[in-house]
């Protein structure tokens, strides 16, 4: 089972990016993550209400699910399931662990994909995108459709013990 990761802004033009991840990747069956990325409120007090409303709370339409159930009864064979991820926080850390959590084997984001925030909150995931180490797949709009895979590799620092004087 293939996890792809496709950016969302809840509206039919995620719906076309599945159709083209499915046409580009040569996989039997997918489980497709719609995702869509939120800083983190600016303000303490924003952060630490309780009764603060989370900013995906209501940017899910009932006609995208509608959406989303009618894409997955058109290639019933190839989708296993489609579910909706949201995170708080854009540093490049927290998306790679987001991506273990997850799962996530491909990102979907062709060149041509414009990011459109759905809320004050909503943060372009494509920076995010390039630091997480996973494979990114392009697909290049042209009069041949041409499917570049990038693959980004992270350098993590090594941790040096060093012994304290005694």
């Amino acid at each position: 089972m293939t996890n792809i990761l496709i950016p969302t802004d809840f509206s039919s033009a995620s719906i076309k990016l599945a159709e083209q991840a499915l046409q580009t990747v040569n996989v039997n069956s997918v489980n497709i993550v719609f995702f869509h990325l939120f800083e983190l409120p600016y303000s303490e007090f924003e952060l630490l209400d309780p009764s603060r409303k989370k900013p995906y709370a209501h940017v899910m339409t009932d006609s995208f699910r509608q959406s989303c159930k009618q894409l997955k009864d058109q290639h019933s064979k190839a989708i296993n399931k489609i579910c909706f991820k949201f995170l708080e926080g854009n540093s490049a850390p927290l998306f790679r662990n987001f991506i273990d959590a997850n799962e996530i084997d491909m990102i979907f984001c062709p060149d041509h994909y414009l990011f459109t925030a759905v809320h004050k909150l909503s943060a372009d995931p494509r920076p995010v995108f390039k630091k997480s180490g996973v494979n990114i797949i392009r697909e290049q709009v042209a009069a041949q459709t041409e499917t570049v895979i990038e693959t980004t590799r992270v350098i993590q620092p090594e941790l040096v013990l060093i012994p304290a004087n005694s």
